[in-house]
C-alpha cells in the first residue's frame, strides 16, 4: 500500500490554483498580442522618453561577420531576413513581407503603408505585436522597427542585445550605424536618408518571436540553417 504524503488535499488544490494564477499575467499579455491590431496604427506607438529601448533579454547578439563574410549569404539576405534573425543557405530570392504567407507581391501604389506591412509581418510571424520604444518585449521576443520610403522601398532595423540597433541594407553588409556613420541608439532619431532612398516615414516598433517565423519557408527554396 502506498503512503499518501499529501495528507491535506486542500493544500494540493491550493498549489494548483497558485500555479494557475501565476500564468494569468502572461496569458493576459498573449491576449494583448492577439488584439492590438487595429485598422490604423496609433502615433502613440512612436512616442518615447528613454535614450535606449527596454530589453527583454531575448535580443540577438550583434554578429555582422555571420552575414557579411559569406558572399552567398550577404547577396541573398536583406533587411527583412536580418530583422527576423534568419540565415538560410540556398535562398534563391530575397524574402519579402507576406510572400511566405500567401500575400501578393508588394504593390507600389497601394501597399506602401504601415498598416499593410504590419499585417504582412503578423502573418509571417503570428505572435508579433506592437510595442513602444521604451518598453521591453515579453520574454522570448525582441524588437524590430520599420520605416518607409513611400512608393519606393521599405527598411527594417532590429534591436541588439547591447542596446544598439543594427540593419542590413539590401545585399550590402550588416551595420549598426546610420547613414551618417553614427551608432544607432534609436532608429527614430537615426539618419535614414541615403543617396537614392529616404526612409522618412517611420511606421512602428514591433516585438517578434523569431523561431515562429515562416518568412524564409520552402517557397524560397531554403535549405538548412547556416
Amino acid at each position: 500500500m502506498g503512503i499518501n504524503y499529501n495528507k491535506n488535499p486542500k493544500i494540493k488544490n491550493k498549489n494548483k490554483n497558485n500555479n494557475k494564477n501565476n500564468k494569468i499575467p502572461y496569458l493576459l499579455s498573449l491576449k494583448k498580442i492577439s488584439s492590438n491590431v487595429s485598422k490604423e496604427i496609433s502615433p502613440d506607438f512612436l512616442t518615447f522618453k528613454n535614450e535606449f529601448s527596454g530589453l527583454s533579454g531575448s535580443e540577438l547578439l550583434y554578429e555582422p561577420h555571420k552575414w557579411n563574410d559569406n558572399y552567398n549569404i550577404k547577396s541573398t539576405h536583406n533587411c527583412y531576413t536580418y530583422a527576423l534573425g534568419k540565415i538560410r543557405v540556398g535562398l534563391d530570392s530575397k524574402a519579402q513581407p507576406g510572400y511566405a504567407s500567401g500575400y501578393n507581391h508588394i504593390d507600389d501604389e497601394k501597399d506602401y503603408n504601415c498598416n499593410e506591412f504590419f499585417k504582412r509581418l503578423k502573418k509571417d510571424v503570428p505572435p508579433t505585436y506592437l510595442e513602444k520604444f521604451d518598453n521591453a518585449c515579453l520574454p522570448g521576443f525582441y524588437k524590430i522597427f520599420l520605416a518607409l520610403d513611400p512608393g519606393n522601398d521599405y527598411h527594417w532595423w532590429r534591436l541588439n542585445s547591447d542596446g544598439f540597433w543594427s540593419h542590413k541594407p539590401g545585399a550590402t553588409e550588416v551595420t549598426d550605424v546610420d547613414s551618417s556613420g553614427k551608432k544607432i541608439k534609436n532608429p527614430l532619431l537615426a539618419n535614414r536618408k541615403y543617396s537614392s532612398l529616404n526612409y522618412n516615414k517611420p511606421c512602428f516598433f514591433a516585438c517578434i518571436y523569431s523561431d515562429l517565423s515562416r518568412s524564409t519557408s520552402y517557397i524560397y527554396k531554403s535549405q538548412n540553417k547556416y
